[in-house]
């Protein structure tokens, strides 16, 4: 129900009192009782107002039912009442407004919303009012009112994060950028009265498309405006900041240096030196290939110590002291995060040798995961060919951690673009080894009294047989109201996890894992797991050729770690090909003009502002990997 300001001069506390009754009983589903009680009012002892706050609340029970015609004729009635409380006239406006899109009658929806003051709304009510504007306006073709109701929806947003985070933002920047140059220089001056963050960092973006497309002055003015109109917002303030410190340091380059970030001492010093023998196969390689006169490459090695604040101190180290081009680090997904932060903050590219677990709003262009990402491998789970293959309703079954979490995201907001239904999300500790409970939860036995008649019958059964099992008795027959499970587990707790769906009767499943599924674990005991897929990357004649050479040169064979380290160099050497000026700014405009990566374990595309891996969808057979179809771009 919407709520109504109480002004005793307007209203008398009698009816206030019956009003609120009424929308108890409406709340607690007595739709109909509640609107018998409106009808009984003497509408001949009411005084204007009161008579509109009756008919509205008639009106809304109507339109709660979907009888929108009559709903309409309701509010149509209360307007004529309303002139004495601007906020119940206002909420008519909006319920009439609704009315009306729901009949989709987009002309008077939007002749009606337009009379509606949403100043004097409720906030709550003020959210529905700018999403309906925002849709009536996509649907007339007014643009301008499309930016203005998203950019006012978003305006109580307090944190970047946040903001990005909601689905309207997304929508926001596409409506924005679509605009011309001054128009949204003028969109940007008409709203910045309010100094809501949306705005500032929306002139942010401008002031950085401006500066990375060669306007460098006119990009140097919004940032100024910005630092003038926005004080009261510290974080459009900080972005300022850092981007002046990122175009005014650091932006000396060497296009043949290359910085590597490893854990060269403490208990992960072996990895690391394991990774550096990749990097130093692929230097090797690619400087043997050189023509004569050209700069051979170097590469400029620290120790990360394990540790990802060091890791972060050696990258400002590596900027300022060699001038790298690109870093290559985070062999490990924690001293990752940090690190990539870190060159982020400078405008430099960072190379990870491991997944990254931001969200995705906070990865952009100068950020390349060689493992392929969250986002990658999500990316080719719910591409078309996967879904047709295996159909659109998923489940996921994850770990409860950071990495986790960053599967679980990105599924929710990929799943509403592509149409797929989660009819699953369920975590498990990591910590476990009995995994039974998550499992029983996910195929609907976890809670048996809400099946107590399935699981009377199924006993009554079990009785008249001759034969019987007690472990029939003990499990209803599993409920599989999905076409796939996901199960972004590590090898060993895939191993102890897929056992229990048998366990349980789930037999035949489609289960689907990640790159790391690719181990000889998996392999050994896949033909008693059933049907396994994992998402990977298609490199058996790659990594037959990597494995010759590197035997061939270091006298051991390399595994998992040298080939991504080898690939890193690559991937650096693919992006600095084509590029020979010497400014940092100049390459972050060339990193953004790039389409396509290319190393030795797959190709990247930069999509919508970060690099997605094409990924393979593989088969676990009998201990044989085989390829389902072609990787989509």
């Amino acid at each position: 129900m919407l709520s109504t300001k109480k002004r005793t001069d307007i209203y008398r506390v009698e009816f206030l009192k019956k009003i609120e009754q009424i929308k108890g009983q409406y709340r607690q589903g007595y739709k109909d009782e509640a609107l018998a009680q409106l009808k009984a009012i003497s509408v001949e002892t009411l005084k204007q107002p009161e008579r509109s706050m009756r008919l509205n609340l008639i009106g809304v029970i109507h339109f709660s039912t979907g009888n929108y015609e009559t709903a309409i004729f309701n509010f149509n009635q209360a307007i004529s009442s309303s002139e004495e409380d601007p906020s119940l006239r206002s909420q008519i406006y909006l319920n009439l407004a609704s009315s009306y899109y729901k009949l989709e009658h987009h002309e008077k929806s939007y002749e009606s919303l337009v009379l509606s003051n949403y100043k004097t709304l409720h906030p709550r009510e003020v959210k529905k009012y700018h999403q309906l504007h925002y849709e009536l306006a996509k649907k007339l073709g007014k643009r301008d009112e499309a930016v203005l109701s998203l950019t006012l929806y978003l305006s109580d947003k307090k944190q970047i994060s946040e903001l990005k985070s909601d689905l309207h933002f997304e929508k926001l920047l596409n409506a924005f950028f679509s605009m011309g140059s001054s128009e949204k220089l003028k969109f940007l001056e008409d709203t910045a009265e309010e100094k809501a963050l949306v705005v500032g960092y929306l002139a942010y973006l401008e002031a950085e498309k401006l500066y990375y497309n060669g306007k460098k002055d006119d990009g140097k003015d919004v940032l100024e405006w910005i630092e003038k109109s926005f004080e009261n917002q510290p974080e459009a303030i900080q972005l300022v900041k850092n981007f002046h410190f990122r175009i005014e340091n650091f932006g000396k380059i060497d296009l043949s240096s290359v910085g590597v970030i490893l854990p060269l001492s403490g208990e992960k010093e072996g990895y690391g030196k394991r990774a550096l023998y990749g990097v130093d196969s692929a230097l090797a390689e690619k400087n043997g290939a050189l023509l004569e006169g050209q700069k051979p490459y170097r590469v400029f090695v620290k120790d990360s110590k394990g540790s990802g604040a060091v890791g972060a101190y050696q990258i400002r180290q590596l900027i300022e002291n060699n001038y790298v081009t690109a870093i290559i680090g985070g062999l490990y997904s924690k001293e990752a995060t940090k690190e990539y932060l870190e060159a982020k903050r400078h405008g430099v590219l960072f190379i990870s040798l491991s997944q990254i677990y931001l969200p995705k709003e906070e990865k952009d262009h100068l950020l390349v995961e060689i493992d392929g990402s969250v986002e990658s491998q999500v990316n080719q789970i719910l591409s078309s060919s996967m879904l047709e293959n295996f159909g659109k309703r998923g489940a996921i079954i994850y770990p409860r951690s950071e990495r986790g979490r960053a599967y679980v995201n990105e599924f929710w907001r990929k799943s509403q673009a592509t149409g797929v239904t989660l009819t699953g999300v369920l975590a498990y500790d990591k910590k476990l080894t009995d995994f039974r409970d998550p499992v029983r939860n996910l195929l609907g036995l976890k809670f048996p009294r809400e099946r107590k008649e399935e699981l009377d019958l199924l006993s009554e059964i079990h009785s008249l047989e001759k034969r019987n099992s007690a472990r029939r008795i003990q499990h209803l027959k599993p409920q599989v109201d999905f076409d796939w499970v996901f199960i972004p587990a590590r090898p060993r707790e895939a191993l102890q996890l897929i056992p229990s769906f048998s366990y349980f009767d789930a037999f035949g499943l489609n289960l689907i894992g990640g790159p790391s599924w690719r181990s000889q674990r998996l392999s050994r005991e896949s033909s008693k797991l059933g049907h396994l897929y994992f998402i990977g990357d298609d490199v058996e004649e790659t990594n037959n050729q990597f494995t010759n050479k590197f035997l061939a040169r270091y006298k051991k064979r390399p595994k998992l770690i040298e080939m991504r380290a080898y690939d890193s160099l690559h991937v650096a050497a693919s992006l600095l090909k084509g590029f020979s000026k010497n400014s940092r700014d100049e390459l972050d405009i060339y990193i953004r003009s790039q389409s396509q990566l290319t190393g030795v374990t797959g190709n990247w595309f930069l999509t919508q502002g970060v690099w997605l891996k094409q990924m393979a969808s593989l088969k676990l057979r009998n201990g044989h990997i085989e390829k389902l179809f072609k990787p989509i771009n």
